[in-house]
């Protein structure tokens, strides 16, 4: 009988250390898993929720911004100089600012100065800077002007309208039927057509090629 008291003894503590193992390592283990699981579902959500708002807070930016900006479509603008030639702007598109009505940032651009000999000189470019009240302009990006047989092309150009000059800048090339010549910078007055060209850099050399 003490034998079979210390069996039944033995018994009981194998079912008690197994029962120990199986809650400590299965059922403990299995909530703390649930635990990360969802703690991963919350941070992610948080996390999805912060990008939207940052998303809206985006497109909120972009809202007020278009609504401070003023679009215009295939707009155009003329002025007489002070001989009375006339000087026309074009553009397929124009943005004007609220905060600086006077300025407008101009796509596809066409200008022209209609001289009074019904000479016309052509400019184009596919941005410029325009401003409306004083008429200057800052052509850039695929600059190009034409007068009868002469060609200029260059990165940007600064019209003065004022003083009649027009300043072309950077890879200047200038091409007529005879001469080609390249250059950091020309300046042209627009009344007389007098060309002055100069370089940036003193150690620079203007190249000319003879047709």
């Amino acid at each position: 009988m003490y034998k079979t008291l210390i069996q039944i003894v033995l018994f009981l503590t194998l079912i008690f250390v197994l029962s120990f193992t199986f809650y400590k390592y299965f059922y403990i283990e299995e909530k703390k898993n649930d635990l990360v699981e969802e703690s991963s579902k919350v941070i992610k959500q948080n996390d999805e929720n912060l990008k939207k708002d940052k998303d809206k807070g985006k497109d909120k930016i972009k809202d007020k911004e278009n609504k401070e900006d003023s679009i215009i479509y295939n707009l155009s603008y003329k002025k007489f100089d002070i001989q009375g030639n006339i000087y026309l702007i074009e553009a397929l598109k124009g943005i004007i600012q609220d905060k600086k009505p006077n300025i407008i940032f101009m796509n596809e651009v066409k200008a022209s100065i209609t001289y009074l000999n019904n000479k016309k000189l052509l400019i184009f470019s596919k941005n410029a800077i325009f401003n409306n009240k004083s008429f200057e302009t800052r052509f850039f990006d695929g600059v190009e002007l034409r007068y009868e047989d002469q060609k200029l092309t260059s990165d940007s150009l600064d019209f003065l309208f004022d003083k009649n000059i027009a300043i072309f800048k950077d890879n200047v090339r200038y091409e007529n039927l005879n001469t080609k010549m390249f250059s950091n910078k020309i300046t042209i007055n627009l009344l007389t057509k007098e060309i002055e060209i100069n370089s940036k850099n003193s150690s620079e050399k203007i190249r000319i090629e003879k047709k």
